[in-house]
This record gives structure tokens, sequence and C-alpha cells, in this order.
């Protein structure tokens, strides 16, 4: 890539725009091509311009772009000239983020030096928060010094910065100082251009850091207590979604406040305690009639409709149907209807409403929710197989894909499917057919075209399943089989069931050796577990494994990017875990 020169217009179109700001974008990945090349260049001083550009979007756009690319450069004196300047800016973001490209870009003394010249309190405060991260030994001078500064949200910033694990002594006197400043800190802390942590939440991150489950749990009882402020309250909430998403008993002790709250006046804080029940399973569950009670309310149905449907809980039904129906975009609306299918929920109306959905929208290529719908409640579904069927019938991109799985979701009762599948010779079909079907000659025509040594198992882990479940393997399917469990990942997940299907007892120490691996991994490890089980009392030698889990105080550390998403990824691998540990304790 070479840079243009000349004509800069595209650059400033890219500013006002924003395209800078936007991943992926050519232009902004041209732009830290160019800056990473030559830092002090032609570019970084045409982007300078920008930041005393008199249009307060270009001002505010140029800071973030220059923060983002401070990430992959420190000691940038250049840039941090033009963040020191802006600390006088009249926009209280751009000088928040200012402060922040400062603290990056230049060395520390320089910072603390425009931290005591300021007297503005909002570069003050952004200056002391990107200082204290991460906390340096260097800083406990200065941090003292600030803990009795004239801004409360400084004086908060440096309190939360000495909590050490080194002298808990402290820490009573601590929280009380945090718990002194925090109203005032409310909306100061989370505004635009700074990190967007609350104070409640900034004091929640000292609590689960140290491991202080009773002290938190306890500060959340006082918080949320009607005596308090609407404000402090709200913090209340927020402390105890930090706290459920750290430690399992959390819920347990945690959920008979929030759902206190619910019986209040509709208000923010009412609102805030109903999403932090539902994103848990063990609140939901334990909040179940509270959130029955707020399925009709305009606001708060949707949430408690999806919070109880996830639990099962088939009160939830109805209101999950006129969702649907109202083309609802609750991101966890297919989860709900899943969970009420597995626990047996009436599949009359949710099966009604997605093919009322489906002859609504013929053209669509495949209207996601209600094919989900469809595929949860299974052969329960069979009314719709004259729609999946004229969805195959006029296709259009991953349409098929999409209906030749539910078609086998379906099973037998989509017999009249079959002569179409027939005629879709992708791994999809093969499987849908096998499922509706139950022709054994499907898997075996499949498996025979594919060479003993798999490189990448695709269905067959499946099919090979469906053959040791239904009368066994050949010698050659067995050869198969082993070549796919020797292939450490999901291709070994897939076939360790049919493994001991077809030798039992003989693979044990295999799967005891192989299994374990993927226990730390919620996915996989929902997936180890029911081979574990089916295994018995053969594999005893793992309860010790599944008793340290089971009895851990602390979520399973996952990636998912989503902190609800990983506490309940946590409550249901712990759910399957003890589910398992019965199966083989006998």
């Amino acid at each position: 890539m070479v840079l243009p020169l000349g004509d800069w217009g595209w650059l400033e179109a890219s500013i006002v725009s924003g395209d800078v700001l936007v991943p992926g974008s050519d232009v902004r990945s041209h732009i830290f091509h160019w800056v990473e090349a030559d830092r002090d260049g032609l570019l970084t001083r045409r982007l300078l311009t920008f930041t005393t550009d008199p249009r307060l979007s270009a001002r505010r756009t140029i800071f973030e772009l220059l923060h983002q690319l401070s990430f992959q450069i420190s000691d940038w004196p250049l840039v941090a000239d033009a963040a020191e300047l802006a600390l006088r800016d009249v926009d209280p973001q751009v000088r928040r983020t200012a402060a922040t490209l400062l603290v990056n870009t230049a060395e520390p003394d320089r910072a603390i030096a425009a931290l005591n010249a300021s007297s503005d309190p909002v570069a003050r405060i952004a200056l002391v928060d990107a200082l204290i991260r991460p906390p340096a030994s260097w800083h406990r001078a200065v941090l003292e010094r600030l803990r009795s500064d004239s801004v409360p949200a400084i004086r908060l910033l440096a309190t939360i910065a000495v909590f050490s694990r080194d002298d808990p002594a402290a820490w009573p006197t601590l929280d009380a100082a945090v718990h002194a400043d925090l109203e005032a800190c409310v909306g100061v802390l989370d505004a635009p251009g700074s990190p967007l942590l609350t104070a409640g939440e900034r004091w929640a991150g000292v609590l689960t850091g140290l491991d202080r489950e009773e002290e938190c749990c306890s500060w959340v009882q006082r918080l949320v207590d009607p005596a308090e402020s609407p404000q402090i309250r709200r913090e209340g909430v927020r402390m105890a979604v930090a706290a459920m998403r750290q430690w399992r008993a959390a819920p347990g002790r945690l959920t008979p406040m929030l759902t206190a709250l619910l019986r209040e006046e509709p208000s923010e804080l009412r609102s805030a305690a109903l999403r932090a029940v539902a994103a848990s399973l063990t609140a939901s569950r334990l909040a179940s009639d509270g959130l029955a009670t707020v399925l009709d309310d305009a606001e708060l149905g949707a949430v408690a409709a999806t919070a109880l449907g996830s639990v099962g809980d088939h009160r939830a039904v109805p209101h999950l149907v006129r969702l649907m129906l109202a083309g609802g975009d609750e991101p966890r609306l297919a989860e709900a209807f899943r969970a009420v299918a597995r626990a047996g929920a009436d599949p009359q109306a949710p099966v009604a409403a997605a093919r009322q959905v489906l002859a609504a929208l013929p053209d669509s290529c495949a209207p996601g929710l209600p094919m989900r719908v469809l595929a949860a409640f299974g052969p329960a579904a069979a009314a719709a197989v004259p729609e999946l069927i004229a969805r195959l019938e006029g296709a259009e991109n991953d349409t098929p894909d999409c209906a030749i799985y539910v078609l086998g979701r379906i099973g037998p009762a989509a017999a009249a499917a079959v002569p179409l599948l027939r005629q879709y010779p992708t791994q999809g079909a093969t499987l849908a057919l096998l499922r509706i079907t139950s022709d054994r000659a499907v898997a075996d025509q499949y498996l025979a075209e594919r060479p003993e040594e798999f490189r990448r198992g695709g269905i067959a882990p499946t099919l090979l399943t469906w053959l040791a479940e239904h009368g066994g393997l050949t010698v050659r399917q067995h050869k198969q089989l082993r070549s796919l469990f020797r292939q450490p990942g999901f291709g070994q997940l897939e076939t360790a069931g049919a493994l001991w299907i077809n030798e039992g007892p003989a693979a044990a120490d295999e799967l005891l050796e192989a299994l374990p691996q993927y226990l730390s991994d919620d996915l996989y490890g929902r997936k180890a577990l029911p081979v574990l089980a089916a295994m018995g009392s053969h594999a005893r030698p793992i309860l010790d494994r599944l008793d340290r889990f089971a009895a851990s105080r602390h979520r399973l550390r996952v990636n998912i990017g989503d902190d609800d998403a990983e506490m309940r990824a946590d409550e249901m691998m712990l759910a399957a875990t003890i589910a398992a540990r019965k199966q083989i304790a006998g």
C-alpha cells in the first residue's frame, strides 16, 4: 500500500463520516498500516491537524482514532503534545479522551504534571483513571495524596486503587470511604469518552478481584435498601450482577433482594433488577413467580418471558409466541423456545406461530427464529412439513440447509420430503434422510464413499454414532471411527460415544485419558460429560475431578465475549456435571 499524496480529501471524508472508526474498513486498515510504518510521518501529522478542527464531531473522531492507534505505539511525544493541548478543549468528551491519550503516549511524570497543573475536574478525573490502569508501585504516594482531593470521583478512584490483597485490615476503612463518595460519582465516571464503568461497578471489581464474596453480598443488601437513594440502589444492582458473574452461590443469596425490587413502581431501578435476574438461569428459576408477574408489562414482559422460557417454565410460552409473531428481537428468544420444548411444553401454539411467520414471508431466504422453533420441537412440528417442502422447492441462498435440518429434526413424520431430499447431494440431506427413513443404507453408502482415514469428519461422527446405536459397525466403519477418535477436538468428542457403544469397557482407559481434557471448556465439556455418564462405574476415576469442579465457589472461566452468557455457560456446565456424577456414582 502506497500512501496517497496531494489530495487529502479522502482522509477528511473518512473522519467526517466516522469510517476511520469502523473495524475492518479499508481506510482504517490503511491508516493503521501507514502509521505503524512511520509513526511520526506525513499521515500522522495530517491526522493531528484535525485535533483543532472547528467541527466537534471531527475532533471527537480524531482523538478516538489516535487513542486506538496508541495501543500499538507507546511513548509517542508528537501525539502527546496534541493530547495535552486538548485538555483545554471546550468539549468534555474530547478532554476525557485526550487525557487517556496523554497517559498512553507520554511518560508518567508528564501525565502527573498535567494532572497537577489542571483545575478542570473532567480532565483530572480522566487523567487519574488512566494513570491507575494498571496500578503501579510508583503510584502509591500520588494516590494517597489524591484520596483527600476536593473532587469526589478522584477520591473514589484513588481509594479503589489502593486496595491491596496484602492489607485486608484496611479494607473496611477503604470500603467506607468508597461508599461515602459513591452517590457523588453517579454519572461521572461513566460519562461519554470514559471507560463507561460506573462507580459501583468499579467497587464491585475490587470486591470480586479480592474474592470478598461475603462483603460483596452484604454491600448489595445495604445498597439496595429502600432507605438509600435510587442512584445508590442502582449501583447496588450493578454490584449484584458482578457478584453473580463471579460466584456460584451469589444468585441464591441475592435473588430475593432483586425480586423485591420487581414489586416496586416502574422505574429504571426495577428494570435493572429484572435484567439482572434474567441474566442468570439460577436466579431466573428462583425468581420465576416474580418474573411471571411482569409478563404482561409493556417494557419488561419480553425480558421476563425469555428468562422464564430459558429455564423451561411453561408460563412463558404464550408470551414467547406473541413475541415471535410480532417479530421480537430478544437475543435469547430461540434459546427460550428450545428450553420450553425440552421441558415438554405444548407444541401446538409455537408450531402454528412458526408456520404463520413462514407463510407470511414466502420470499424470505430463511426466517431464522421460526426455523429454530420448528427444529426445537422436532417430531411435534410435523404439521410444518408442507411449508418446509415448499421452501425446498423454491429455495434461495441458505434456505435448503435450514429446511433440510428442520426436516431431519422432525424425523419419520417428514417422510413426504424424502424424494426431494434425495435430489440434494449435501451432507445435511444425507443426515436428514437417515433420521427420516432410519435406513441404514443411507449411512453405509455415505461412509463407503469415504476413506478409512478421515482428515475431517463432517457428518461422519453422527452417522457412525447412529449406526453404533442401531445394529453396530462394520470392520471398515470401526476403522473410520478409530481414525476420527485419534484426532483431538470435535472429531474425538463426537465419536467418543460411539466408541463406548461399540467397544464398551475395553475402551474405558482411552476415553478416560481423552475426555477429561475437555472438561474445562463449557461447550466441549457438555459433550464429554454424557459419554462419561454412559460409562457408569467405569468412569469413577474421574469423580474427584467432577467433585472439585462442582465444589468450586467460582464460575468456570470461558471466553464467549459476553459476561452474562459466560455465567449461563457455567450454570449449564455445573448442572451437566452434577447430573453426570450421579450416573457415574450409581
